[in-house]
């Protein structure tokens, strides 16, 4: 396995911790602001969990602060979160007492509310979690199975997740390592599936500590090494203590006395720092029974002594159980051992004082007898090695003998001890096997979603565009086809009637038909010119419109000598469809043909501009103005505000007699 580079890792930790230290100072922001609400009750919440793994005090005081004010509202909202944090704050610091109280606290709110099922859940999970750590996993786990049962995986896999760790390590507590390594497995894979790396690293211990008591030490080091560093990184102080408490065994088990020694001296220290009273227990009496092992039984026996105080205090009858029977076989062990031992050397000491070398030599094959029992095999050769020199040459060969069955014994029985924990490597192993087929079959089902999913939404989105793009063109014919009809058709069918008459006529008005005839004919090629001008997409971009706008102003009011002024702020890459477009010069083009005509206006103000997501245009003359009501009946000003309308603009107008004119366009672009 790649190292992280030391610069990264340095990075990766500071981010964290900036990462965390953010979301307490923005929690603690919401609650200085006092709102008094349920928003208030959450940040109080959120605040007790960050501190609960780092400070129990503050965490304490931020639970009380939270039920406090959800009495104060007269809401059960916060109360179950608060009443089930103070029974584990409460337990964890040896207060037992105050634990149950509140876990009867919690018991009453749930009977006085029993459809909230989240209450429900926060009972069954604290009781359970509350009867495990008294050393009572089996009154805690029906609780813990229950509360599973009220979280749905699909709406907060994370809880669900939580609850299948806590249900494993009850399963580890009452030593059925299979259901708790399957428990533990399941909760890994969805802490993974969350990205969840508090929960990841609380699995990764967890699973160290199944291979531990299979005694798999150095697969169960490599775990418990991994969620180390995970909790190290998350700011996870009473993690990272569990963490060194398991390891610290690891190390026992593997005769590594000296580096056990140092984990749990640390974890003592973190344990006190924390005011952890049952953690501290558990940390003693390792330190006991890592001192029992390391032949030390005065310092040992003392380990023993304070771990059993805290226990008692704490209400773990359990661990004071397993303690007595340490402190019983201790005392037993010790002094029987020792006045065995010491009874036989004396035996020998007197027949080598006595110059006895016969009984000298039973004396020591005595002692190595003594010594294979009790599996000290060492002193058990070397007193064979000193009876063979005594009496080489009268037993020699039955010394050689006993010796080579003694150390066949050794032998046989370390073979088979390598041959149990093969047989128990290779179950892990095809397990792990077992469960990397399902990963890459998951990935790789998961691969094939992606592409497929991928491949039907491209084809959506082109099938989408397609459809977009007849629906446009259809309705650009139809609006073409509607323009034709209404307003070229009605003007060709006047000239054809005018034509008629004009062919007709006798008494000499021919001539002024034929000049409307003409009038007529010119109007059709402007509109015509218009309508073309609207579909070129050459003519997409702002500055094309623009362009003609101040083509179109120039030609009608210069030969009028109307001075006119026009001022545009657009971006150069505004792009608008082509009903946008058409109807934004036609609306101009009418406005500006009103000023001309019946204005009798000197001055004309053009201003064109963007306004957020809206284009406004504003045309103001200092005309004689008119009544809006005096011209209701005609078609200009309601052809005006239909063309807004088509591209959902609004059209307003302001004017009064000599107070001039102002018409505003206002509509949505992109």
């Amino acid at each position: 396995m790649k190292k992280i580079p030391i610069l990264t890792a340095l990075l990766f930790l500071a981010t964290v911790a900036h990462s965390q230290t953010a979301v307490i100072d923005s929690l603690l922001r919401e609650v200085a602001k006092h709102t008094r609400d349920t928003n208030e009750i959450r940040a109080l919440d959120h605040l007790s969990s960050e501190f609960m793994r780092k400070d129990l005090e503050k965490a304490k005081h931020y639970t009380y602060q939270q039920i406090t004010l959800s009495n104060a509202l007269g809401t059960h909202f916060g109360l179950a979160e608060g009443y089930a944090g103070l029974v584990a704050m409460h337990q964890d610091q040896g207060l037992i007492d105050s634990a149950q109280y509140y876990l009867e606290q919690l018991e009453m709110l749930v009977k006085k509310f029993p459809s909230d099922k989240k209450a429900s859940l926060n009972y069954f999970n604290t009781a359970g979690l509350f009867y495990k750590n008294q050393g009572k996993s089996k009154e805690g786990l029906p609780y813990l199975v229950k509360a599973l049962s009220f979280i749905d995986q699909n709406v907060n896999k994370t809880s669900y997740a939580g609850q299948h760790l806590n249900i494993g390590n009850t399963y580890y507590n009452l030593g059925d390592f299979k259901n708790a390594t399957d428990y533990h497995l399941r909760a890994l894979t969805l802490f993974e599936e969350v990205k969840n790396k508090r929960g990841q690293s609380f699995c990764l211990q967890n699973i160290g500590n199944d291979f531990f008591e299979l005694e798999q030490y150095p697969t169960a080091e490599k775990y418990l090494l991994q969620s180390e560093k995970m909790k190290e990184s998350l700011g996870d102080k009473r993690g990272v203590l569990t963490s060194w408490m398991t390891l610290g065994s690891v190390y026992q088990q593997t005769n590594k006395h000296e580096r056990s020694m140092v984990y749990f001296n640390k974890a003592l220290t973190r344990a006190k720092e924390l005011k952890l009273l049952m953690e501290e227990s558990r940390v003693l009496f390792n330190m006991g029974s890592l001192l029992k092992t390391m032949k030390k039984p005065d310092e040992s026996r003392k380990r023993f002594t304070e771990s059993m105080q805290l226990a008692r205090q704490g209400g773990d009858s359990v661990l004071v159980a397993r303690i007595q029977s340490y402190l019983v076989a201790l005392k037993r062990d010790v002094q029987e051992e020792k006045k065995e031992e010491l009874t036989l050397l004396q035996n020998v000491q007197i027949s080598l004082e006595k110059g006895a070398l016969s009984n000298t030599a039973e004396g020591h094959f005595g002692l190595a007898e003594w010594y294979a029992s009790h599996k000290q095999f060492e002193k058990a050769f070397a007193s064979l090695k000193r009876a063979q020199l005594l009496t080489d040459s009268i037993r020699g060969d039955a010394v050689l003998m006993q010796l080579k069955k003694l150390e066949e014994e050794y032998k046989n029985e370390k073979r088979e001890r390598e041959i149990v924990l093969l047989k128990k490597d290779q179950e892990l192993q095809a397990l792990a096997l077992s469960r990397q087929k399902l990963t890459i079959i998951s990935i790789a089902m998961a691969l094939i979603s992606v592409i497929v999913i991928g491949l039907l939404l491209v084809n959506r989105y082109r099938i989408m565009n397609k459809t977009k793009r007849l629906i446009e063109i259809e309705r650009v014919r139809n609006t073409i086809a509607r323009d034709l009809h209404d307003d070229i058709g009605s003007t060709l069918s006047s000239i054809n009637i005018m034509c008629r008459v004009a062919l007709v006529e006798e008494n000499g008005n021919a001539q002024n038909y034929l000049q409307r005839i003409g009038d007529q004919s010119a109007r059709i090629m402007e509109d015509i010119g218009d309508m073309v001008w609207s579909i070129n997409p050459r003519n997409d971009s702002i500055g094309q419109v623009i362009t003609r706008m101040r083509e179109f102003a120039t030609e009608i009011f210069e030969v009028r000598g109307i001075e006119y002024h026009f001022s545009e702020t657009i971006k150069s890459d505004l792009a608008l469809t082509a009903d946008q477009r058409k109807n934004l010069f036609l609306i101009f083009k009418e406005t500006v043909n009103n000023a001309a005509k019946y204005s009798e206006a000197r001055q004309v103000q053009i201003n064109l501009y963007q306004q957020n997501h809206a284009l406004v245009m504003r045309v103001k003359d200092n005309g004689k103005g008119f009544d809006e009501q005096s011209v209701k009946s005609g078609n200009g000003l309601r052809n005006l505000r239909e063309r807004a309308k088509e591209i959902k603009g609004e059209l307003t107008l302001k004017s009064g007699l000599g107070e001039g004119t102002e018409i505003e366009l206002h509509f949505h672009i992109a």
